[in-house]
């Protein structure tokens, strides 16, 4: 992804469906916005999100603001 790039990531349990939105905001920083709860925002490195986005990690384990 571009610097600035913003990529939808669906999860869904079979049961309900969570979309958030990943943004790179440089070059070894990114960002997650989650919408489930009103609008979450926590930042994380490359290798961090990609953990999440694999569901590899969980979302609390993240500072959300």
């Amino acid at each position: 992804m571009s610097i600035g790039e913003h990529k939808d990531i669906v999860f869904n349990n079979g049961i309900a469906r969570a979309t958030k939105t990943l943004i790179r905001i440089s070059k070894n920083s990114w960002e997650i916005n989650s919408f489930t709860d009103g609008w979450l925002t926590a930042d994380m490195s490359l290798k961090q999100a990609i953990e999440y986005v694999k569901g590899d990690v969980d979302w609390n384990d993240f500072n959300w603001h």
